[in-house]
């Protein structure tokens, strides 16, 4: 059963990103432990290309009981765990704009 989830929220996020732009990850339909391991991995990969932001696509929670957002908070508490700026894009409350993603940043906010 594991093996068949982890193989479903790949196709999903596959789906969800093959039209995205550069330095845009779309979260949105996968659990909240699905989306926090792509978020990581895509901080990683900016992180590495020497890019400072992210656009992250969390959705609204439309499809989430009561209409309540689950991935969004995860993603932003996930975020500054990992040393970076989450704030809500304010021309869409369902994506993130994560910024300070330089290596050099990184080395800095650990000093």
């Amino acid at each position: 059963m594991l093996r068949f989830n982890e193989e479903a929220s790949a196709k999903i996020f596959q789906e969800n990103n093959q039209r995205c732009r550069p330095n845009t990850v779309d979260l949105h339909g996968l659990y909240v432990t699905e989306a926090e391991f792509y978020f990581k991995r895509a901080v990683q990969q900016v992180r590495e290309s020497g890019e400072s932001s992210l656009r992250v696509i969390v959705g609204k929670g439309n499809h989430s009981d009561d209409n309540i957002p689950k991935i969004k908070p995860a993603i932003q508490t996930l975020g500054e765990n990992l040393g970076v700026t989450v704030t809500v894009d304010p021309t869409n409350n369902g994506c993130l704009i994560v910024t300070g993603l330089t290596p050099e940043a990184t080395i800095r906010s650990f000093l």
